[in-house]
């Protein structure tokens, strides 16, 4: 076998795993010290502030004022059942100030 040939190839071995410490200082560096490369980055996202006052037309119609449409929805249920919840919940509060029966005789 040819002596240059052993030396190239040890030298080789020897010089991949200074490479692959080396590696490994600078991810141990970099993730650990400076932190993630993603939070480096910045990022544009498009705001307007003044979306809020133009949606609230919107939302007062589909939940209510103060929301009270979405509770309900919420408290129907998604299983396809609402109507017929609707129709025990309504018999059931049948003659009751919102649920209060200390005011009724």
């Amino acid at each position: 076998m040819d002596c240059r040939f052993l030396v190239l190839t040890v030298f080789l071995a020897l010089l991949s795993t200074a490479l692959a410490q080396f590696e490994i200082v600078r991810d141990l560096i970099e993730f650990n010290v400076a932190g993630h490369p993603v939070l480096h980055k910045d990022q544009k996202w498009p705001f307007d502030p003044e979306i809020g006052k133009r949606r609230s037309r919107q939302y007062q119609e589909l939940n209510g004022v103060l929301g009270e449409k979405a509770i309900e929805r919420l408290g129907l249920g998604i299983d396809g059942y609402d109507r017929e919840r609707l129709a025990k919940q309504r018999a059931r509060d049948e003659g009751h100030l919102n649920g209060v029966d200390y005011l009724t005789p």
